[in-house]
């Protein structure tokens, strides 16, 4: 089958509207929030799970790469194509959003790939119940499939991990078309409720990027609202005295969220935002007396407006890719070894110091984030400056108008040198990555034996390398 005709059939399969092939159209679909890559063939909004799988089988017959996307709102290039010889089309799953199942009994939710995760947590706020990781600040937009895809954190994250911990089971299409049930619900005669059933193949396609198989459906499980919620905010006078304190909260696993942050180079010190929660306002508030007594006398209380206003505000609390300046604003994370806190501090600040006089001269501001998930902490500096925002900066979640801002190619030259520089740094501290897409180097920075496991199951599930192909560096 040719290209064209390939397309002729997936206009019949998902209808003619849902196939998109005008370049501007196709090059919003084709980038990220860093990365603009070399634009598909076409972009397929799939209907169904069925639209899905029919629709990835011709691809891969054709032999024609398929790149899964969600909400696009990425930074590391996951679904960014590099290969301009490669005929590619993308997988947009955004239509895939039905709600399946919510069972309060067995404590799961299981929807399609293509839900906000918003939209989830309405639906199982109807019951009194969350998923036990609710879903990133981005969550408004930010797809289930996307966040299993790259996994994602915030919500709820210090006390119960990430987006990958919150998955019960997976429904999951391969290269041939084939759809894979993993967990418990692939057992005759059972349901999802249990990830552990025998070798864990719902792991093997989380954090992927859609290179073993291109999510359909996820089980996940729940948790009651708790009713008691307690805050506090401490500001101190450096990274290092606040780190400890950090380090402290995470180790505690009393905090429901921890966000640590300050400016690089700022005249005030970071601050430190903590939520508390307990199934009584009384548990929550001696819950949050007991870390505050394990945090210690260090850093300044502070009135706890910032982690207030993101529980009241949730899935609205972020609405736009840009700051508030109008500026645009990257993310370059790893996660760490608890007791790697302050290593990893000082070595990202170390590169940060390094480019300060060029940063100065090129407007560019940067902070540094600390976050807990579990035991793990993530480390993320940011860099913001003032550049031209792309289409999806303007329209990848509520539409904003352009502002001021023009191109700035030395600026935004000298960011992508200092990410290329923290990454360095970050791989010469063995940090594990969410996102890893084609950004973050997995091939390059895991055991060579583990690779060529990775890429021999890649063989398996899908021989002609069409899923994603290129990304994780298999």
């Amino acid at each position: 089958m040719n290209t064209h005709s390939t397309l002729d059939a997936l206009s019949n399969l998902v209808g003619a509207d849902n196939v998109l092939t005008e370049n501007a159209e196709v090059s919003f679909y084709t980038s990220d929030l860093f990365f603009e890559g070399v634009p598909a063939m076409a972009v397929i909004a799939l209907g169904s799970r069925a639209e899905l799988a029919n629709a990835v089988k011709l691809c891969v017959e054709a032999g024609i790469a398929v790149l899964p996307r969600g909400g696009g709102l990425s930074y590391t290039a996951g679904y960014v194509q590099d290969d301009a010889s490669l005929d590619a089309i993308v997988l947009d799953t955004r239509r895939l959003n039905q709600i399946l199942d919510v069972n309060p009994d067995n404590m799961t939710i299981t929807v399609e790939s293509g839900c906000t995760w918003e939209q989830v947590s309405k639906a199982a706020a109807e019951h009194g119940l969350r998923v036990t990781m609710p879903g990133p600040t981005t969550g408004r937009y930010s797809t289930i499939g996307g966040s299993l895809s790259n996994n994602s954190m915030f919500f709820s994250s210090a006390k119960t991990g990430t987006a990958a911990d919150a998955v019960v089971g997976l429904e999951v299409v391969t290269a041939d078309g084939t759809l894979i049930t993993t967990g418990s619900g692939a057992i005759n005669n059972g349901v999802p409720f249990f990830r552990n059933n025998g070798p864990d193949l719902t792991g093997l396609f989380l954090s992927d990027a859609g290179s073993l198989g291109i999510k359909t459906a996820a089980t996940l499980r729940l948790e009651p609202v708790p009713a008691g919620t307690a805050f506090t905010s401490v500001a101190f006078e450096s990274f290092e005295q606040m780190i400890p304190a950090v380090q402290t909260v995470g180790r505690s696993g009393l905090a429901t969220e921890c966000l640590a942050v300050g400016a690089i180079g700022g005249e005030a010190g970071p601050s430190l935002h903590l939520t508390v929660e307990g199934y009584s306002q009384d548990i929550a508030d001696a819950q949050l007396a007991a870390l505050i007594g394990l945090m210690g006398p260090q850093g300044q209380p502070q009135e706890p407006m910032v982690p207030t206003f993101i529980h009241e505000n949730g899935f609205g609390f972020v609405q736009s890719p840009l700051d508030p300046k109008g500026r645009l604003q990257i993310w370059t994370h790893g996660v760490f070894a608890i007791g790697q806190t302050l290593d990893a501090y000082k070595a990202l600040r170390a590169v940060l110091d390094k480019h300060q006089t060029a940063m100065t001269e090129h407007g560019v501001d940067a902070t540094m984030s600390f976050a807990c998930a579990g035991i793990a902490m993530m480390v993320e500096p940011v860099l913001f400056w003032a550049s031209k925002p792309t289409p999806l900066h303007l329209q990848g979640m509520a539409k904003v108008e352009a502002g001021q801002n023009t191109a700035s190619d030395s600026a935004d030259s000298l960011v992508r040198e200092i990410r290329n520089d923290i990454r360095t740094a970050m791989d010469g501290l063995g940090a594990a990555h969410m996102q890893y897409g084609r950004f973050y180097r997995y091939a390059d920075a895991t055991a060579e034996k583990t690779v060529e496991l990775l890429a021999g199951i890649k063989r398996i599930v899908d021989p002609d390398r069409k899923l994603n192909p290129g990304v994780l560096g298999i």
